[in-house]
């Protein structure tokens, strides 16, 4: 697992897009999936960013090790939403095209169970039957 592995969503960040002119670059970001693919996204400031009909949004958290992906489903206030509870810096967009992208796919239907909070206490017992003495 590297520095910038995400715990809940199966991307990794694969850097920037090298070459473009004009600082273009960095409005640019590569994830790889599960299977090692390379998608490119588009990179917004987490309020600004776009709600586009067909796309799949990555909030992310940037840190000296590069992003780290917080959240994955919809583009457009869900993917606003989930920013300000995960503390997002920035969203990711990536508009779906003719290639499909399955595996992208498939964790805009899994956005709904990526953006439950986390608990922060201890975990619960399952069996809380109490005994009398």
């Amino acid at each position: 697992m590297n520095a910038t592995d995400s715990l809940l969503v199966p991307l990794v960040d694969a850097g920037n897009l090298n070459g473009l002119k004009h600082g273009l670059g960095s409005r640019y970001r590569f994830w790889r999936d599960e299977n090692g693919v390379r998608h490119v996204f588009s990179v917004y400031p987490a309020d600004a960013a776009p709600d586009y009909p067909d796309a799949l949004a990555v909030v992310t958290r940037r840190t000296p090790a590069g992003a780290i992906a917080m959240w994955a489903g919809p583009a457009g206030e869900a993917a606003r939403n989930a920013a300000l509870r995960t503390r997002g810096d920035e969203i990711h967009i990536h508009v779906f095209g003719e290639e499909g992208a399955p595996t992208l796919r498939r964790l805009m239907d899994r956005g709904a169970v990526l953006s439950a909070p986390r608990s922060t206490g201890l975990p619960r017992c399952r069996n809380d039957r109490r005994h009398a003495a």
